[in-house]
């Protein structure tokens, strides 16, 4: 695992944020950010490598079974093969739904798979 005091000590560089809107000739009063990461900040890299480690478990790692998850900072990809469009698609299927599947991790970490930015492979 990771020591106590480095969670702790990156926890506490995500509290109190702040941040601002500026575009065209618009300049928001600044205001809180209950939910995410600053944009542009240096340790967020490592913080995702440690978020998504779960997720991107979901797949069965014998690469004979035809199930792949890839992950890229707050991006996730599952992706499966099979004899036809019905058996990979029952793949991601259960990638998904499993106890220990994506569903569940988004749920436990407060997040969602949004429809639109959804894609199977």
């Amino acid at each position: 695992g990771i020591l106590k005091e480095y969670t702790d000590w990156y926890s506490k560089q995500l509290e109190n944020c702040k941040t601002l809107l500026i575009f065209d000739d618009y300049q928001s009063t600044l205001f809180n950010v209950s939910e995410g990461v600053n944009q542009g900040y240096p340790l967020s890299l490592l913080g995702f490598i440690f978020y998504n480690t779960d997720v991107l478990q979901v797949a069965d790692p014998n690469p004979h079974r035809g199930e792949l998850s890839l992950g890229f900072i707050d991006n996730i990809a599952l992706a499966a093969t099979g004899g036809s469009y019905e058996k990979a698609n029952g793949k991601l299927v259960n990638m998904m739904e499993k106890n220990s599947g994506t569903l569940y991790w988004s749920r436990e970490h407060n997040t969602e798979f949004k429809q639109d930015k959804t894609a199977f492979i």
